[in-house]
């Protein structure tokens, strides 16, 4: 399991190194919520977001909605933005696989390299595109044991070279 989880950091990084995206490494224990990065000291300089996969089950669409760690998602706000149905709900295990390659607590923007298919369509809170380029924002490099710190300019980078749908909330 070990090599498998050094293959997908080692993808992302391979991925930013490609597209020349400088970004710092921070390794630490595995966490899973905001009240253990709290807890655990582990709350990295910048901003700090949660990434969250959500199915719409009537169309089958799956987002990606990354938000600030402190804010909780109101679905109904984001039914308005994006036409979710009634039916969202947050996708399962075996959907996080299929599209991003992860599990649960490792889901982040960098499991957009193991979307092929372009599956996954990115929904950014207001708070990240109403901030300044130059901000620094942290993700999991697809394993919940460390943290990658960029500027929110290289997100949008790496996000163009993917090539996902992006819906921006304003």
């Amino acid at each position: 399991m070990k090599n498998e989880e050094a293959a997908k950091e080692q993808k992302v990084y391979d991925v930013l190194d490609e597209l020349g995206i400088e970004y710092d490494v921070h390794h630490h224990e595995a966490v899973f919520t905001v009240d253990e990065v709290v807890e655990t000291g582990n709350l990295m300089p910048g901003m700090n977001v949660k990434n969250l996969v959500i199915k719409d089950k009537k169309s089958g669409e799956h987002y990606l909605v990354i938000i600030d760690d402190f804010r909780r998602l109101d679905f109904k706000h984001f039914a308005g933005l994006t036409g979710w149905s009634k039916k969202a709900r947050f996708a399962d295990d075996e959907d996080l696989m299929k599209y991003l390659g992860l599990t649960a607590g490792s889901c982040s923007l960098f499991g957009l390299v193991n979307d092929e298919e372009k599956h996954m369509i990115v929904v950014l809170g207001k708070e990240i595109v109403e901030a300044d380029l130059d901000t620094i924002i942290n993700f999991h490099p697809n394993v919940n044991t460390a943290t990658i710190s960029l500027t929110i300019r290289d997100m949008f980078r790496f996000l163009d070279y993917r090539g996902n749908r992006v819906i921006c909330e304003k």
